[in-house]
């Protein structure tokens, strides 16, 4: 120790601080080197979550493929591999997918393939991932391939259980009696209808057998002579799994004196009937069925005849088919690189239209006659039912569907007093000298009118639908503007919204709507439904040949025009429908279900929403 002046200084050589500084640095380049891993692991789970992200968005696009080629199948785009009947061609209706086709394993699925449903009949499913489509390759790698699985489902459990009732009735001057008496005194002949109800019938099989109703004939004394064809209308009602009505109609033939003791024959006009989605078809137990062709006095005494008995046994045999859903539920499992997957699940409708065209080739709805009201909001015309047929003798209007057994009305009005102004202008009736022939009978369809056409709120919201099609599309032509095509007519697909006036003439198919007066002039021919609901109605100008085959509906109503901007009220009424041909030229309007099925595809199997699951 020692002393400089008053301060003592005491000396240290802080040997046991030795280490210290190296210890420090180790501690701090610790610290660095955790740093430095975190920031290292840090950047390699983000590019794992980069790439994971990647895969499950690929996974995601291939899920929505298989949506989208779900789609493309329920639209009839595609030819099931093998086919279901290889007896038929591909076009055969039995060979075309539907809603039932897509549910059922033996139809959606090849032979031995007993998943669900899954369309591996209509979609190349790989040899090796069998449980997927393979996506941008011919074969399958696990984990990395893209792909993507389906399975059908129906979201509102249609079943396969109908249950149904019917009512009947005949046609006479005192209005729609159950029973008809032919002849008078002690020699009559008495036909009367029985109504039948049908409770859970299963159709799981495909079809089931069952009846719509009996016919009971009962001869006192010699019997009685009918001398005019009886008009009969059977009203059959389905009621589960949803809401539907058809018409089985047909006729009481005539008889003669030498034949009033025995049961007269009956004529229906089809053996076969489409209600939504099942079909009816008329087992005719009692006889043979024989197409009855130019054998009556009337033409439109068209048919399928059948030879009853005396007594309750003339049962109306029949099957009826499953009935179709009106939306699918496509579940799509997507997957991608790293073995990543997505699940979407999408709604598919059928069509704006449920499945429903017209109930006749030629379908005409609205009143005999309306009222001016300049002061109603919007005003009302004064407007009177036209029906002039045309006068060439090469004129038809068939009802007897080209694809199916199916015949319906060949035109078909909402009233009874439009029905007989029909029926006079096809039978000659001046002032409408009609030569032309007229392939099964024209009838009051008011009964199975289908939903759209039941009021013009109706009509209206599904013609606004119609127009955003269209407009997606690039097809909608406003007043004034004429366009320069009217659809694909091979393929009878293809949307034309004409909101006003429109002249057609070419070729055309799909859809057609037009809001004013439509002009058909000179040759034209044109597949699929036709949509008229302005005031002029259809009228016909200029020579030449003019084809159309489908339905042609014409349901006027005021405000019918997009531009017009107006909707129609609850309590809004159609105008009297115009329909005149009697400006030159061959005409031929033919129901076709296939045509009708093409133009659908405008606006059917559309997807109502999509969710991941």
């Amino acid at each position: 120790m020692k002393l400089k002046g008053n301060t003592t200084i005491k000396n240290s050589d802080r040997e046991n601080e030795r280490g210290a500084a190296l210890v420090m640095a180790l501690l701090v380049s610790f610290l660095l080197l955790v740093a430095s891993a975190g920031l290292l692991l840090e950047a390699a789970f983000n590019t794992q979550n980069v790439t994971d992200a990647t895969a499950e968005q690929q996974a995601y696009n291939a899920a929505e493929s298989g949506i989208q080629s779900a789609v493309n199948v329920l639209r009839g785009n595609v030819v099931p591999n093998p086919l279901i009947d290889t007896t038929k061609p591909a076009t055969d209706p039995v060979n075309k997918i539907n809603f039932v086709k897509a549910l059922r394993v033996a139809s959606s699925n090849v032979s031995g393939d007993t998943t669900a449903p899954r369309l591996s009949r209509w979609m190349g499913y790989d040899g090796t991932c069998t449980e997927r489509v393979v996506i941008g390759g011919t074969t399958c790698s696990r984990p990395n391939g893209y792909g993507y699985s389906l399975q059908i489902s129906d979201p509102d459990n249609t079943g396969n259980i109908v249950t149904f009732s019917t009512s009947g009735y005949f046609f006479d001057a005192s209005g729609h009696p159950t029973t008809m008496t032919f002849g008078s005194g002690a020699n009559t002949t008495v036909v009367a209808y029985s109504p039948v109800s049908v409770s859970n019938l299963d159709t799981t099989p495909g079809t089931a057998d069952t009846n719509f109703g009996t016919f009971n004939v009962t001869i006192n004394g010699n019997g009685g002579l009918i001398t005019a064809y009886t008009r009969f209308e059977i009203v059959v009602t389905m009621t589960q799994p949803y809401y539907a009505v058809r018409v089985l109609r047909g006729w009481v033939e005539t008889n003669t004196l030498a034949t009033t003791n025995v049961a007269p024959k009956i004529i229906f006009d089809a053996q076969t009937y489409t209600l939504q989605g099942s079909l009816i078809s008329l087992g005719f137990g009692w006889g043979s069925p024989a197409f009855v062709i130019d054998r009556l006095p009337v033409q439109q005494h068209y048919g399928y005849e059948a030879a009853m008995a005396v007594g309750n046994g003339n049962i109306i045999q029949g099957t009826l088919s499953s009935p179709e859903p009106m939306r699918l539920l496509i579940r799509a499992t997507g997957y991608g690189p790293r073995g990543s997957s997505k699940t979407l699940e999408a709604i598919i409708q059928k069509d704006f239209f449920n499945g429903l065209s017209a109930p006749a080739t030629l379908t005409l709805i609205g009143p005999t006659s309306t009222t001016a009201c300049p002061s109603c909001t919007p005003a009302i015309p004064a407007t009177t039912f036209t029906f002039d047929p045309g006068s060439s003798s090469v004129t038809t209007y068939s009802g007897d569907d080209l694809v199916t057994t199916d015949i319906i009305p060949p035109i078909g009005t909402s009233n009874g007093t439009n029905l007989e102004t029909v029926e006079d202008s096809v039978a000659g009736v001046p002032p409408h000298p009609f030569n032309g022939t007229v392939v099964g009978s024209p009838s009051d369809i008011s009964t199975e009118t289908p939903w759209w056409l039941t009021s013009p709120l109706q009509l209206d919201n599904a013609v606004r639908q119609l127009a955003t099609t269209a407009t997606s599309s690039g097809r909608f032509f406003p007043s004034g503007t004429t366009p320069s095509t009217f659809g694909n007519n091979a393929t009878a697909q293809g949307i034309t919204f004409c909101d006003g006036d429109c002249t057609f003439t070419g070729d055309g198919g799909g859809i057609l709507v037009v809001t004013g007066t439509l002009t058909l002039h000179g040759n034209f021919s044109f597949n699929g439904m036709i949509i008229v609901t302005g005031q002029g109605g259809v009228r016909r100008t200029g020579g030449g040949t003019g084809t159309i085959q489908g339905n042609m509906v014409l349901a006027p109503y005021v405000g019918s025009r997009i531009q017009d901007s107006i909707t129609p009220s609850d309590t809004a009424q159609f105008l009297a429908p115009q329909y005149d041909l009697s400006g030159g030229g061959n005409s031929t309007i033919r129901y076709n279900s296939s045509s009708v099925a093409g133009g659908l595809v405008a606006v059917s199997n559309f997807v109502l929403g999509v969710v991941e699951k």
